[in-house]
């Protein structure tokens, strides 16, 4: 593996439950993997010469260890496989000043033009099986598996099964890349934003003897296809499991205006003690309030 991105945790990079949020885990691998990309010989500047841009297609993320505000970190990445059209990579951040793993990325990246966002084959990477690497056990599937993707949802799906609305939102230009596009790490951004208004993650009424929060230990993201600025997107979501201290939950952002997926995502969920740092046991009364929004049918 070779180094592909260094850099510390920002305040403004912090969430409510006082660590790095998912959306700049994202935002920072993206980063390192143009970096990759450029050991490979795919540059920004001769991407852009070409009217060319990396995307990412699928993203299996395990996040291993919290970052605090201030904790230096590095990433490393290597080739996992590659074809005509997609190249898949894996990404590792570690904390700089411990060497703890803090998270993994596998990533699958194609080649899209940049004025009209259809999808291109890749060129020849000579370099990529000096680079190559069997994916580690770390790195592997642990609460979520990486089968194909079902077919595209469709809104009338989501409203079929019932399923909950989190966020409701307008993509901004400040969150597109130069080309108009939105950038990836404004898919998880806007399934952690409207993570706070699903029932399931409401506290319960009442004193509460211990301050819970919430943290996700694995993500897995299947994009469809990127908005621009100006596009709306709701994300509708539903519980497709619940175990003793974890449950699993699959989110479906929508373009609003076409009705059609632009993104899955899956992801692995904890409670936990904010205190102590320490996971809790989903209890009855909780494990009760949530059933209801368990929905047959849920993948990514």
């Amino acid at each position: 593996m070779i180094d592909i991105g260094m850099g510390s945790v920002q305040i403004s990079e912090c969430d409510q439950m006082g660590h790095l949020n998912v959306r700049y885990y994202v935002a920072r691998a993206d980063e390192a993997l143009a970096n990759l990309a450029l050991a490979l010989g795919m540059g920004p500047r001769a991407l852009r010469a070409q009217g060319l841009r990396l995307g990412v297609l699928d993203h299996h993320i395990r996040f291993i260890g919290e970052l605090h505000v201030g904790a230096p970190f590095r990433f490393r990445g290597a080739v996992l496989d590659v074809d005509a059209d997609t190249l898949v990579v894996l990404q590792e951040m570690r904390n700089t000043a411990t060497d703890a793993l803090a998270a993994t990325f596998r990533v699958e990246v194609g080649l899209f033009d940049a004025a009209s966002g259809e999808r291109r084959p890749l060129p020849a990477l000579p370099g990529a099986d000096a680079l190559r690497i069997a994916l580690p056990a770390h790195a592997a599937p642990k609460g979520l598996n990486l089968t194909a993707p079902r077919a595209r949802p469709r809104w009338e799906e989501a409203e079929r099964l019932g399923l909950e609305q989190g966020h409701v939102g307008a993509v901004s230009a400040r969150e597109c890349d130069r080309d108009g596009w939105l950038t990836t790490d404004g898919f998880i951004a806007r399934v952690w934003d409207g993570a706070s208004n699903l029932p399931w993650r409401r506290p319960p009424p009442g004193p509460q003897t211990v301050k819970i929060g919430g943290a996700a230990l694995e993500y897995r993201l299947h994009y469809h296809a990127t908005p621009r600025a100006g596009d709306l997107i709701t994300v509708r979501s539903g519980l497709r499991e619940i175990g003793t201290k974890t449950t699993v939950a699959t989110n479906w952002l929508f373009d609003r205006e076409s009705g059609l997926a632009c993104a899955t995502a899956e992801l692995v969920g904890v409670r936990f003690d904010l205190s102590t740092r320490k996971a809790l046991e989903i209890d009855e009364e909780t494990r009760a309030r949530m059933l209801p929004y368990v929905k047959d049918g849920l993948a990514v």
